[in-house]
């Protein structure tokens, strides 16, 4: 009886433990989070990135390339290809890895970095929606990753078609809502007409161009505006100048967040208007790395973002974005 009493209990004890197993296989597969690693991404489109995340099944990371050893752990990873420094040996660490996870690299300048293990369906349509950027398009991204290649049934809402996105000539912050996409605007008169809109047109006030992809550009133009600063933020100088619209700006000075030179064109530009360009810098990393850090910036990005500007007559190259976790 004791011996029959003890397999019973064996019994339905391996059976509990098959069951615990069990249902653990099936969240993970079906309803746990869906982590995205993203290497070599620029702060900034990152940033954009995890604030479209409404999901918090989501789990988005930056890795870096030191990183490899642990992309086992996540269920996707996203590269960007352009200007990405494998070594021999970390290139072949990431084809191997691609064999167990997911893989998507957009945007290669060279070929033997176009690592990818998604079909090119999936491809095309992360590719999509990457390309044209945007809060509706990144949030839409992480959806179709979470629904079609992660395989996720909970909170994996279907992704909406892809947005095209056409950059204006002038860009500002919605007021109405301030973490959704910039609003686009094709003249100063029609940028002019939606400051005064929202009592952002100060008559007399001085004047400034703000361009540039190393910043946050809502921030830079909210401390601006609220120093008492028309801004115009310029989302495509060359074509600005060009066509003439800067006639139409009264401006006092110009303040590029520079990675590498803006050219002749507005180095001329600027002789003309006889108002100086300011070089603020975003620091693209952790504050607390790089006050750690006694040189503070090296090689490359030291040289687009300090020496490079000054070519074309930058000044102040303070320091003024910096990055905390989350």
């Amino acid at each position: 009886m004791g011996l029959k009493m003890n397999k019973k209990k064996i019994f339905l004890a391996i059976l509990a433990l098959v069951a615990v197993f069990a249902i653990v296989v099936v969240w993970r597969v079906w309803f746990g989070k869906t982590k995205i690693a993203f290497l070599n991404y620029q702060v900034i489109e990152l940033g954009q990135i995890a604030k479209s995340n409404d999901n918090g099944m989501i789990e988005i990371s930056e890795i870096t390339l030191d990183d490899l050893e642990d992309v086992t752990d996540y269920d996707m990873v996203l590269v960007n290809g352009m200007g990405i420094k494998y070594n021999e040996e970390q290139r072949e660490r990431m084809k191997e890895l691609s064999y167990d996870v997911p893989v998507f690299t957009r945007l290669a300048t060279n070929p033997d970095n176009n690592i990818c293990s998604i079909d090119s369906i999936d491809a095309d349509f992360l590719g999509q929606y990457f390309n044209n950027g945007g809060r509706k398009n990144y949030r839409s991204a992480l959806s179709y990753i979470r629904k079609f290649i992660d395989g996720k049934k909970f909170k994996a809402p279907e992704p909406d078609l892809v947005e095209e996105h056409i950059e204006g000539l002038l860009t500002h912050y919605n007021p109405k809502d301030i973490d959704g996409d910039e609003l686009n605007f094709n003249s100063v008169r029609e940028y002019n007409e939606f400051l005064k809109e929202n009592d952002l047109y100060k008559e007399g006030a001085p004047q400034v161009i703000l361009t540039g992809m190393m910043g946050e550009a809502v921030s830079m133009t909210q401390a601006l505006e609220k120093a008492g600063i028309m801004v115009y933020r310029v989302a495509r100088p060359q074509t600005f100048i060009a066509k003439h619209h800067s006639d139409s700006v009264n401006m006092a000075a110009a303040i590029n967040m520079p990675h590498g030179r803006m050219g002749d064109y507005m180095v001329e530009f600027l002789k003309q208007k006889n108002v100086p360009l300011f070089a603020p810098i975003n620091i693209n990393r952790l504050v607390s790395e790089w006050e750690e850090d006694k040189q503070g910036m090296s090689g490359g990005f030291l040289s687009q973002s300090i020496i490079t500007p000054e070519i074309d007559g930058a000044i102040r190259s303070m320091a003024v974005f910096g990055h905390r976790t989350n």
